[in-house]
């Protein structure tokens, strides 16, 4: 079946309310997950009508799309801005545990509920596990092209940068989310730890 054409906003006024359905639905998926929100409840929440948010999009699926496009512009973005922000030093293991304290902050923000929802997205859907792959690809080459400023280089970079990758996401993602919630995590130790791992590579 041919999928129905959507609108191409052009007029600032269609720019607009294509903005606010991005943001509702943003702001609608982080707090409620994606399995449990609905078409209207995004348009309710932008005030538009449900027509006006299929004239933009075709699917839920396609409104996450631009807006995982949307999360990983920020993310990269605010993530480039805090390196910058980090004084220079040149104790290597002190870098690698800032950058590992940043990425764990920027993780904390989403809910358990979102988490867990794009994780089951991830292994059934091809187009967002490739897309969120190549996001967290991107992070980690961005921590190892840091630790590289301090003259020090991978043996194999290819192999230690999936590494560092499976590494800071298993760590981001217990310490944001513990499978046991009884668990009480020292978060500093977690840090020091994976950062002696990482330099240990």
């Amino acid at each position: 079946m041919q999928r129905s054409r959507v609108r191409i906003p052009v007029q600032k006024r269609s720019i607009e309310k294509k903005r606010r359905i991005i943001d509702a639905a943003y702001r609608t998926f982080g707090a409620s997950g994606y399995f449990a929100v609905t078409i209207p409840q995004i348009a309710q929440r932008a005030h538009l009508s449900t027509g006006t948010v299929y004239a933009y999009f075709h699917d839920k699926r396609d409104i996450l799309l631009v807006c995982m496009q949307q999360f990983r512009e920020e993310t990269l973005r605010n993530f480039s801005e805090s390196l910058g922000q980090l004084d220079t030093t040149e104790d290597l293991r002190q870098t690698v545990r800032d950058v590992l304290a940043i990425l764990m902050n920027a993780h904390a923000k989403a809910t358990r509920k979102y988490h867990n929802d794009m994780m089951s997205l991830k292994y059934s859907d091809p187009g967002i596990d490739e897309f969120m792959n190549a996001t967290a690809a991107t992070l980690a080459h961005v921590v190892i092209e840091k630790i590289g400023q301090h003259g020090y280089a991978f043996n194999h970079p290819t192999e230690q940068s999936l590494l560092a990758e499976l590494l800071i996401n298993a760590v981001q993602n217990e310490l944001s989310w513990p499978q046991s919630p009884d668990t009480d995590y020292d978060r500093d130790i977690v840090i020091d730890d994976t950062a002696d791992i990482i330099i240990a590579m």
